[in-house]
């Protein structure tokens, strides 16, 4: 039996990956309910870019889906500015609808 319980085991997160658990944290959002829509950030595999993940369904309220992404854009450039990773970092914004 290990020594430890495996949630314990040491893991040594990507910059890439911080941010991202950073901004899902704060900046997430799924309203599916009444927006229907979703926002969520994911680290590319490239090493430089943050990917903003956006699924909607075709009755989602894209005036507020577009707020949301310019939100989640700001947030993106306001948080890598803190840790001083904007000079490097690229964002995308990848949009699907959702079929059912």
């Amino acid at each position: 039996m290990p020594d430890k319980a495996p949630g314990l085991e040491k893991h040594t997160p990507t910059r890439l990956d911080w941010l991202a658990v950073i901004l899902n944290a704060q900046f997430g959002y799924d309203n599916v309910a009444s927006d229907r829509f979703t926002l969520s950030y994911l680290p590319g595999v490239d090493g430089k870019s943050l990917s903003v993940i956006v699924k909607h369904f075709a009755d989602a309220d894209k005036k507020r889906m577009e707020e949301r992404i310019d939100l989640a854009k700001k947030a993106v450039s306001a948080v890598s500015e803190m840790y001083d990773w904007d000079s490097w970092l690229e964002v995308k914004v990848d949009v699907e609808e959702l079929k059912i």
